[in-house]
């Protein structure tokens, strides 16, 4: 691989290793091809860590390493989702993180929120190119479905200390397959347990990276509203009643209606319709 070379400075490598043999030869990811995108600027590597979103937090804000920062590591121990959430990993998933920048009067803070609704389109799509007849969903705000089950979680984070800095969180269920356990089953599932593929995680991750990278640069350009029709063909919800608990503990119940150009999620009671900014799904209309 005659690039591999010119790639080393896009390259962290962080854990041991035989002095001998190249980090991109001791991981089961072919780091050359993924430092090769587009999208990323430098990778942060590590055979173990307890949440890349973490170490992409504090990286981004010592403000080091240029930007877009992937922190990617073959197993995470501690990963986060929304609230107190986490994000279980085993060998065969995807976990990384994704740093990236943009200035506030591109990306203001009262836009942040949608970043996870981008990801998760991009995270989508990429999914359906990679198994075309998988019955792929959006779950607002952040979660990726197949067949009714999670097979990713995503969680945007505002890096702090900067007005110009979010931190993207993806975990993706791909070779780590959850049949037979019993605790999982019955919420999450995985790429091979829905067809029997083992796919390879590089593949897989630089799919991922491409498709989120062109809805990001979309979404920095024309806000969300050119991206709402598209993710409504994935939508989970659109149609079924829906139980929404917002910040607080409140609850309201009603028919989805999809969501506005804000990302917020539309449900109508009655003849009240109520854009939620930011809640949690605790139940939804399961057969339509």
């Amino acid at each position: 691989m005659p690039h591999k070379a010119a790639c080393l400075d896009k390259l962290t490598f962080v854990g041991p290793r035989p002095h001998s043999c190249p980090a991109f030869l001791v991981c089961t990811l072919d780091l050359d091809r993924i430092v090769a995108t587009r999208l990323v600027a430098h990778v942060d590597f590590h055979e173990s860590v307890s949440s890349t979103s973490d170490r992409a937090l504090a990286l981004a804000a010592e403000g080091g390493c240029p930007l877009p920062l992937l922190v990617l590591a073959e197993r995470q121990t501690a990963g986060r989702g929304r609230g107190t959430n986490r994000w279980w990993s085993a060998s065969g998933a995807l976990t990384f993180s994704l740093a990236l920048e943009a200035p506030p009067a591109t990306l203001p803070a009262s836009r942040r929120p949608q970043l996870a609704l981008v990801a998760g389109l991009g995270v989508c799509e990429a999914l359906a190119s990679l198994a075309p007849r998988a019955p792929l969903a959006l779950k607002w705000p952040n979660d990726v479905f197949l067949g009714g089950r999670k097979v990713c979680g995503i969680l945007a984070e505002t890096v702090p200390g900067t007005a110009d800095r979010v931190v993207v969180g993806i975990g993706i269920n791909v070779n780590n397959s959850v049949t037979g356990q019993s605790d999982l089953e019955s919420l999450a599932t995985a790429l091979i347990d829905h067809d029997a593929i083992a796919r390879d995680l590089t593949s897989v991750l630089t799919t991922v990276l491409d498709h989120f990278d062109r809805r990001w640069r979309e979404f920095l350009a024309g806000g969300l509203a050119p991206l709402c029709d598209v993710y409504e063909r994935y939508a989970l919800l659109t149609g079924r009643f829906v139980e929404v608990e917002l910040p607080g503990g409140a609850r309201w119940s009603g028919w989805c209606r999809g969501i506005d150009e804000q990302g917020q999620l539309c449900v109508q009671s009655g003849n009240e319709l109520r854009r939620i900014v930011a809640g949690t799904i605790q139940s939804w209309q399961r057969d339509l």
